[in-house]
């Protein structure tokens, strides 16, 4: 008699342990869920955020490309003003070297005195349009140099905000991978 109601004592309690560790494993699944669904919902945002900060590194590599393509062009005017400068320089010497020809032959020559003057008189007023057309050459290289050195000023800020967006995306990278560790550090106790 003794033997057979110690089986039904036990099965109570058996049962009643059986729905505590039931109980227990159904409120740790909850929990685990919760930070499992908390650290899915990190990690898009992180990822969200990384791909927002790429999206703003290409703008700015694409405005920086800009810039420099802006630089190359305006150092082209600029060597063509140069290239433009010389020739005047080259013909003002011309003309001055006439000019000195035009002084000795009517010093040579007092008979044609009138009409080397009127040469001479030419040939001055081509200097002086020269001049003039250097000057403006001079104004016009300044102008460029200029906006070379605005297109440089704004190289320079370009760089640091595309250096700034590098930083952060770094950042953001650090973020994402240690919310991966969390991840990969939860997963094997989920399974268990």
């Amino acid at each position: 008699m003794t033997d057979s109601s110690t089986p039904q004592k036990s099965s109570p309690a058996t049962a009643i342990v059986i729905v505590l560790l039931a109980l227990a494993v159904v409120v740790i699944s909850a929990i685990l869920g919760t930070k499992v669904r908390n650290l899915n919902d990190q990690v898009a945002k992180t990822q969200g955020e990384l791909a927002s900060s790429q999206g703003a590194a290409a703008k700015l590599q694409a405005q920086l490309a800009e810039a420099k393509s802006g630089c190359a062009a305006l150092q082209t005017q600029v060597d063509d003003s140069k290239a433009g400068a010389a020739k005047l320089q080259a013909e003002l010497a011309e003309a001055k070297s006439g000019c000195a020809t035009l002084q000795t032959q009517v010093d040579d020559s007092k008979a044609g005195a009138a009409k080397l003057q009127a040469q001479l008189e030419e040939a001055k007023n081509g200097c002086a349009t020269l001049q003039t057309q250097l000057t403006e050459a001079k104004s016009g290289c300044a102008v460029l140099q200029t906006q070379v050195d605005a297109a440089k000023a704004d190289s320079v800020q370009c760089m640091a905000k595309l250096k700034d967006a590098q930083a952060h995306a770094a950042e953001l990278q650090a973020k994402l991978d240690q919310a991966l560790i969390d991840i990969a550090r939860l997963q094997p106790k989920a399974k268990k």
